[in-house]
């Protein structure tokens, strides 16, 4: 294999990383994403709900599953991680694997 052809071959092969990585939905300065905190499966909807208000959080709707909230972001640290939470995910291009669609608006 030729010098040139290596290098060919290398970019590809770096392109085919970075392209990805690039088209990716990033978050918006002006408007941050809501929140996903994340309860084990055996944490009722109305527990998980309940944890998640008495953490600060303003809860906006359930998840996919009873034992995930979606919250409004916080402006600053005030909210506290539920307890038995076991992960808070900003929901930026991730909505439709956390988030319940929302009836008769268009899933993007």
């Amino acid at each position: 294999m030729s010098g040139h052809e290596r290098g060919a071959l290398t970019l590809a092969c770096l392109a085919s990383i970075v392209v990805p990585l690039v088209a990716l939905p990033g978050a918006s300065a002006a408007q941050p994403a809501p929140l996903a905190i994340v309860f084990p499966p055996w944490v009722s909807g109305e527990d998980a709900i309940a944890r998640s208000l008495s953490a600060g959080h303003h809860v906006l709707r359930s998840g996919r599953s009873a034992s995930v909230v979606i919250v409004a972001p916080t402006e600053t640290s005030a909210a506290e991680r539920p307890a038995g939470a076991i992960m808070v995910l900003a929901l930026a291009g991730l909505a439709g694997c956390l988030d319940a669609g929302v009836p008769g608006r268009a899933v993007s």
